[in-house]
């Protein structure tokens, strides 16, 4: 494909070897594109611009291909202006049936013995035991999105499973954090925490801090990626807050909800801590679990789902105003922070805490009522 016969701009990727060679070709037609800003962004992700200015190119190994990936949706979101998959389909959060058909009934949870080695000769039974040891440790099917990859959701972390093609590899990565708009601390942090963590590797590809981790699976061990997977999962959601602040980025969650960034320069003052004197008062349910999980260590799904009369609809109401307050929360430890008030900061850090574990516990019971139904009592309640 050359610039002559296309109206907008295309993003090729073709694999030689042990290389991947990646080119942006800009619209035909076009003089300059993108504009100076934008190709500034692009050179400093790493790309390289032809002769004329009409394409860019790069290249990376195939062992650096979840980077690549990275460059590659920084480029689509902040030069093309296309939304990354992950913000297009909510994935595991998403309780709406999936366009295909499905079966009658929902394949049976796998029994499997997680020590057990298994050896796998092609990319195609490395995919068909990661999904196996996925659909036994979530206790439903994995799903994936539209890069083949599978989001499993971990607290307030995104993270995602990709298997190789070209190589017996398993990969785990997340993006942690983008729009980030101190890029100096953004440096300064990854690098903190590369050095922090034993198995997770963190870097900055733009505007984005992606973390990563890579399982050699020759042969394939189940034990190994489920205790990946609650690793990165668990470190991440632990993080990934105090991390957006540093940097004044967003995490993916903020990012859905269309919270904006924190500011960056000192010409925006500090809001002030917000009031909830003017709100409406909280439901008696929402209020019931903030109680019931005084400590944070979480209330189960099917508790959960009785305090909510079973209601759906009741929990989706509560899983927003919960977020609602997550966000009122986070801007609350930003401007504790700005002002230099630890302990307003402290307070507000174990409140958002608070908020967060009863999200994480609303959806739970949300899936629960999914997974088991409404109750015999749902129609006369």
């Amino acid at each position: 494909m050359t610039t002559d016969d296309i109206a907008s701009p295309v993003v090729q990727v073709v694999a030689d070897q042990d290389v991947l060679h990646a080119t942006l070709l800009a619209p035909s037609g076009v003089v300059q594109w993108p504009d100076p800003a934008r190709r500034d962004h692009l050179l400093s992700l790493g790309w390289q611009a032809t002769e004329g200015g009409t394409a860019y190119r790069m290249q990376l190994p195939r062992t650096h291909a979840h980077l690549l990936a990275a460059v590659l949706t920084d480029t689509l979101q902040e030069v093309v202006g296309t939304p990354h998959p992950a913000f297009l389909d909510a994935g595991a959060l998403s309780i709406s049936a999936p366009d295909e058909p499905q079966p009658a009934e929902e394949a049976p949870r796998p029994q499997i013995d997680l020590d057990q080695a298994v050896l796998v000769d092609s990319p195609a039974e490395l995919r068909e035991a990661v999904e196996t040891t996925l659909h036994a440790a979530l206790g439903h099917p994995p799903r994936r999105d539209a890069d083949g990859d599978i989001p499993i959701l971990y607290g307030s972390a995104l993270v995602y499973v990709r298997t190789a093609d070209s190589q017996p590899v398993v990969s785990i990565f997340a993006i942690v954090v983008q729009d980030v708009g101190d890029l100096e601390a953004a440096r300064r942090e990854v690098l903190i925490l590369s050095r922090r963590s034993v198995f997770t590797k963190f870097h900055l590809v733009g505007r984005q801090i992606i973390a990563s981790v890579a399982i050699p699976s020759l042969p394939f061990v189940p034990r190994h990626l489920v205790g990946m997977v609650e690793l990165v999962g668990r470190e991440l959601d632990a993080l990934d807050d105090d991390l957006a602040l540093l940097v004044h980025g967003r995490r993916w969650l903020d990012v859905m909800s269309g919270s904006p960034a924190p500011p960056t320069g000192p010409e925006q003052d500090a809001p002030d801590l917000p009031t909830h004197q003017d709100e409406a008062p909280l439901p008696q349910e929402l209020l019931t679990l903030l109680q019931m999980d005084a400590h944070g260590t979480g209330v189960a799904p099917a508790v959960v789902a009785e305090v909510c009369h079973r209601d759906r609809a009741l929990i989706l109401r509560l899983v927003r105003l919960a977020e609602e307050q997550t966000i009122s929360c986070r801007r609350s430890v930003q401007a504790a922070r700005s002002t230099g008030d630890v302990d307003a900061a402290r307070a507000a850090t174990g409140e958002l805490r608070g908020w967060q574990s009863t999200v994480k516990d609303l959806r739970a019971a949300l899936r629960h009522l999914v997974s088991f139904g409404p109750g015999p009592d749902a129609d006369s309640s």
